[in-house]
This record gives structure tokens, sequence and C-alpha cells, in this order.
């Protein structure tokens, strides 16, 4: 993906995404470059739990933070809209959001990364649930086992909104 947007619009990622993402959402993260010096879009972006949170939380409020539009809110829905079905633990994918597909059709939006680390925002409890693990080298744990019993451990449905 770095290489292709480098390619296509000239930028750097990272510094993009520093400029128009990780500064305004007060995000401190720490992006590998490969051995070409490409920044490893794949695989190589290390967040907080409370930052990769802060992802989830953009999302829920239709990209907007602290008043502020960040992502526009078409992209925000299109992007969480299965766009195809993975035939992977029942997941289905839209633009960079994995989907995962509940009783009565709600879907949790799912932020898959490597090594046991998650994203899952769950839209109609506004829930935000992150993982920050670091297991590679045993099974994965089943990303549909981990969002319900999330939803599952939680008392209330809904979060105050506390001023973001």
């Amino acid at each position: 993906l770095a290489y292709i947007f480098k390619k296509e619009t000239g930028q750097d990622i990272e510094a993009y995404a520093e400029e128009h993402l990780f500064k305004p959402l007060g995000i401190q993260h720490h992006w590998k470059r490969t051995y070409l010096g490409v920044v490893d879009t794949e695989g190589g972006l290390y967040l907080t739990g409370s930052d990769l949170a802060k992802i989830g939380y953009l999302y829920l409020h239709d990209g907007v933070w602290d008043g502020r539009r960040i992502v526009s809110e078409d992209w925000v829905k299109k992007s969480v809209t299965p766009a195809t079905d993975t035939g992977w633990q029942g997941l289905k994918y839209g633009f960079k959001w994995w989907l995962y597909p509940r009783k009565g059709g709600e879907l949790v939006w799912m932020g898959i990364g490597f090594g046991g680390q998650r994203l899952m925002v769950f839209p109609s409890e506004q829930l935000i649930v992150t993982f920050t693990g670091w297991d590679i080298l045993k099974d994965i744990a089943f990303d549909a086992e981990l969002a319900d019993r999330a939803a599952a451990a939680v008392q209330s449905p809904g979060c105050p909104d506390r001023g973001r």
C-alpha cells in the first residue's frame, strides 16, 4: 500500500498519516520500514491500545474528532460496509476493515493485526475493545469468538461522550 501511495501521490504515507491522522488524534506511533525504505503498511505500525482505540472512536463518530472532520462520513460508511465475503471465520471485508456479522445483522468492525493485535468496534453498544497481546507462535484466537465474548461482558450498552 505504501509503495502504491508513493507512486500515485508522490508522498510518503507515514508523513501524510502523521499530518492528517496521527497528529490530529494525538497518536504516538512507530512505523517500521522495509529494507527498501518503504513504510511497512502490511504489519509494521505500532500503537498503544489507547491510541488504537482513538481510531475506533473516530469511526464511531463518523470521522469527526474533537469537532473536526478528519475522515469523510461517506468514506467511513463505505469502509465499514461489506465489499466481499472472505470465507474466513465468517468475516466479511470492507475497505481495510474486517467485518463480523452478529445476530440481527449488525456488524463488528475489526482491525486485525499481526501477533494478536486487534481493534474491535461495536457500533450499537458504542464500545471499543483493543487487544495488544503479542503471541506469534501459537494459534491465533478466533476473532468471532473474541467479539462474542467481549459483547457478552458489557454490563450496559452505550458509553458517555466525555467531550471528544
